[in-house]
């Protein structure tokens, strides 16, 4: 193997990483087109000495099987760590927001059913804002209601009634809020046409008066089997669907439509400023893939049900190709988390790391079960299922090279 180099041009896209002499390819290139910068990567930088890793001690563990109802979720859908290590959790089951300090003990909790200010609905995410406000959405009510990082009612914002169906996706540097379509009405309006379809859906920006600003502009949407039970039009999703994703990134947005490892990093006025990619990856939908599908969904089928059901399985539309990876996480110190595509409800096994210039730095394997919702520079907090499916709200240290280990 050769010893490698690293020649960087003045010019934009004269930047090249790569090797002296030798058969290895760069590790990536990095050029120009209209205006945007293109980084293709071919390999992830990190040495094996340098890869990061999760900790196999925890560092705090939140929840119990029986007992404190304090300490029992019901379907987390989100948590985050303050700047002073208090863990905030939303849980869609009680419907509301607990605070713990730093060591897992509660201290505080917020919301309960409802609709008025300060109870919830169907809350799907939380997240920081600005000036270390913390927001929680809605999906039933389509509102944000606004908390301090004490856990006191600071606002609210109701969004308009279009477009529907929105999924919350952050923050942004200038105080809007982003969020992107689930599908498109016209998928809902024509659901009466049965088979595979994917139609647009957008990225769109409300402002803190719940008005819709801007929209970021159209990406494919969410892969869906439409099917007639009985005469009643049913929306499915398809094994392997494809689907798009976005982040707020630092000051940007990432977004990108999941058939292909290409992410497109947004900025100003939304104009694309940079395109991350990851050409060649083999994504062939195999046999063992099928198998492993139909092996997954027939876990949840009764014993005598399951001959029939791997047979409707086994009819459904199998695509050619896998997705190229699935959720992205921008953690708290620059570096984007791009993670494996999976088959829900499982958790992703491995996440890619890309640096903020784009650069692939290597590949980061999650402890079994866990799935992270926030990673600072030396921790990692998600939740974790055990045997049973139940869920624990664990904060896990995360090690950069070996010599952390």
């Amino acid at each position: 193997m050769s010893k490698c180099r690293v020649t960087l041009g003045l010019a934009v896209g004269a930047g090249l990483i790569g090797c002296a002499e030798g058969p290895d390819p760069p590790v990536h290139e990095i050029r120009d087109s209209a205006g945007a910068e293109i980084v293709e990567n071919a390999r992830p930088l990190w040495r094996p000495e340098e890869v990061w890793s999760f900790g196999t001690a925890p560092m705090v563990r939140i929840g119990v099987m029986d007992g404190d109802r304090a300490y029992q979720f019901d379907q987390v859908v989100g948590a985050l760590r303050l700047v002073d290590g208090t863990i905030v959790v939303a849980d869609l089951g009680t419907r509301e927001v607990r605070f713990f300090d730093p060591q897992g003990t509660m201290v505080s909790r917020f919301g309960g059913p409802g609709e008025g200010p300060g109870e919830f609905q169907g809350p799907t995410a939380i997240g920081k804002g600005l000036d270390d406000r913390i927001w929680l959405y809605d999906f039933m009510l389509r509102r944000i209601t606004w908390l301090t990082a004490t856990g006191e009612l600071d606002g609210l914002t109701t969004l308009g009634p279009e477009p529907p169906m929105l999924h919350p996706i952050g923050v942004l540097a200038d105080g809007g809020f982003l969020l992107k379509q689930l599908w498109g009405a016209t998928q809902v309006a024509e659901a009466t046409e049965t088979g595979l379809r994917r139609d647009p859906v957008a990225f769109v920006v409300f402002d803190v008066d719940g008005i819709l600003v801007d929209t970021l502009g159209l990406l494919p949407g969410r892969e869906v089997l439409l099917t007639d039970e009985g005469g009643r039009g049913v929306m499915n999703t398809p094994p392997f669907a494809k689907n798009s994703v976005g982040a707020v990134w630092g000051e940007d947005v990432v977004v990108g439509a999941t058939e292909a490892m290409d992410l497109a990093v947004m900025g100003p006025e939304w104009r694309t400023k940079r395109k991350i990619r990851i050409p060649g990856l083999d994504l062939t939908l195999t046999r063992e893939h099928r198998e492993a599908y139909v092996s997954h969904r027939l876990e949840e089928v009764p014993e005598e049900d399951r001959p029939g059901e791997r047979a409707r399985l086994e009819s459904m539309p199998f695509p050619e190709t896998r997705p190229a990876f699935g959720d992205l996480l921008a953690d708290e110190v620059g570096n984007l988390w791009v993670a494996e595509a999976v088959l829900v409800p499982k958790t992703p096994k491995e996440w890619k790391v890309f640096d903020g210039s784009g650069r692939w730095l290597g590949v980061v394997a999650a402890p079994d079960r866990f799935f992270p919702y926030a990673v600072g520079d030396d921790w990692a907090l998600g939740v974790e299922l055990d045997e049973m499916d139940v869920e624990y709200v664990v904060l896990y240290p995360l090690v950069k090279g070996a010599a952390g280990a």
